[in-house]
Order: structure tokens, then sequence, then C-alpha cells
């Protein structure tokens, strides 16, 4: 087989939507903040991060489908 079937990447998907659930809830979060609140700042920090990761989880399973 030359292609990683969607199955074989259960856990980079289930963790993919997990960290798209933390997106949302620290997103949520962040909007009920004063702009320039220090907690802002560190809620959105940490949004990048977990973005971050999420990107670099999307780019694993899109390139385990085209192998």
């Amino acid at each position: 087989m030359g292609s990683a079937l969607p199955l074989f990447n259960w856990q980079i998907q289930a963790e993919q939507v997990r960290l798209q659930h933390q997106r949302e809830q620290l997103f949520a979060r962040i909007r009920n903040l004063r702009p320039h609140s220090h907690r802002r700042l560190e809620l959105e920090a940490r949004l990048r991060e977990i973005t971050a990761r999420q990107m670099e989880l999307e780019h694993r399973i899109e390139s385990g489908a085209r192998r």
C-alpha cells in the first residue's frame, strides 16, 4: 500500500481534535478579557503554541496521506 489510511492516524487525529477544542475554549476566554491585560497576553501566547502544534499535526496527517 502506497498511502497511509486514515485509520492508522487515529491517534494523531484525536490529538488534533483535542487541540481544536482547547483553541476554541481559549479563544472564548480571551474574548472576555481586556485588550492589554496580563492574563490575556498569557492566553494568547498559549493559543499560538496550540495553533502551531495543531498545524504540525495537520501537516503530519496530510503528508502521511500522500505517501
